[in-house]
């Protein structure tokens, strides 16, 4: 098939006003959110898998509707109010999810404890006391407060050494720090994103590691953006997916 445009060229085509995709020839090569908050990212991410995935199966043999490389950066993660809280305590979704109260609150603190707590593996005993018991994140901690301006607070979860071996392994793959204009800007990769069931709870999730780091540091918390390089919706949640969408969509 010939190609409409020169090969290797990229294109930003506008789809809405807060998202858009980038062709490279005739493949969608990346797809680029942009919202203000974590609900309306959540709702466009989902719509978008629905829209634009095609069926995968994966090493377990679930069928899956997927996108690669998704980038979704949220401009005001946490919400205006007049007192400062736990972002799971001030996110309050007009969308039917059981990510709410406790539950989403100790999911939260799973992101800046290194204990495991029976599970394999969490992000926060990855980032915290997994690669020879070092605190990543506080090392991150460090290196900001001795500049400001640094590149180098980044915290990994992979470990070859094991998930080379191991079928469960992390999804979440690293997490990165920067201050630019006095505001802690917080980036995420997820090597496999389950967007309808895992997406909401791991942003906010992700947003409350930011505002430990951010308290830590004396900073504002600025954006936050997630790359998701296999962006899916397992079969079985096709339903509820189109669903939430369709209510989403009467409500407009």
């Amino acid at each position: 098939m010939t190609s409409t445009f020169p090969p290797f060229s990229c294109f930003f085509i506008p789809k809405i006003s807060s998202s858009f995709y980038i062709f490279i020839g005739e493949i969608f090569f990346m797809h680029i959110i942009n919202e203000d908050n974590i609900e309306e990212a959540y709702l466009k991410l989902v719509r978008t898998v629905l829209k634009e995935g095609v069926m995968v199966k994966d090493e377990r043999g679930s069928s899956t509707i997927e996108i690669l490389n998704v980038i979704t950066q949220i401009r005001h993660p946490i919400p205006s109010v007049p007192v400062s809280a736990p972002i799971y305590q001030l996110i309050h979704p007009g969308f039917k999810t059981f990510w709410t109260g406790e539950r989403l609150g100790k999911y939260c603190e799973e992101f800046i404890s290194n204990d495991r707590k029976g599970f394999i593996y969490t992000y926060g005993n990855r980032y915290r006391g997994w690669f020879d018991r070092i605190d990543q994140i506080h090392v991150a901690i460090d290196r900001l407060k001795n500049c400001k301006e640094s590149r180098r607070a980044i915290s990994v979860t992979w470990d070859p050494t094991h998930d080379t071996r191991n079928d469960e392994v992390p999804c979440m793959i690293l997490v990165d720090f920067k201050i630019r204009d006095g505001k802690l800007h917080t980036t995420a990769l997820w090597r496999s994103h389950d967007i309808y069931g895992a997406w909401f709870p791991n942003i906010v999730g992700l947003t409350y590691l930011a505002q430990y780091v951010s308290k830590n540091l004396g900073v504002k918390i600025g954006s936050i953006t997630i790359h998701s390089i296999s962006a899916h919706i397992y079969k079985n949640d096709l339903v509820n997916a189109r669903n939430l969408i369709k209510k989403e969509r009467k409500k407009g």
